[in-house]
């Protein structure tokens, strides 16, 4: 039997990006993480583990460097309130702006 989790949490993920080099489609950025936070409905963070970033790019430094295996996000559409993306590993992202004084993670920093 797997754990349950009642509650919803909040996942953010953040790091830095810069516009992938030709040949690659100019809608696309090269990421590299760097936080990795849970947090509770009531903005508590519950796990930090930004670690994991650091440890991936010590074992596999392709991931860092820009190599053809570096971690990659295309732009596939975009508007004023949505962006939907696609990661190399085949992740599809769908953002929205949600205009809302900063959700339940505002008064957790980055």
């Amino acid at each position: 039997m797997s754990p349950r989790c009642d509650s919803p949490v909040y996942l953010r993920v953040s790091g830095a990006f810069t516009r992938a080099e030709p040949p690659a489609p100019g809608r696309r950025a090269v990421v590299q993480f760097d936080k990795l936070d849970v947090f509770s409905t009531g903005g508590r963070r519950l796990v930090s583990a930004g670690w994991l970033f650091k440890l991936q790019r010590k074992f596999a430094p392709s991931l860092a460097n820009g190599a053809d295996s570096a971690s990659w996000l295309d732009t596939t559409y975009l508007s004023p309130t949505v962006r939907l993306g696609r990661g190399n590993k085949g992740s599809v992202f769908v953002l929205r702006r949600v205009d809302d004084d900063g959700g339940p993670l505002r008064d957790s920093p980055l």
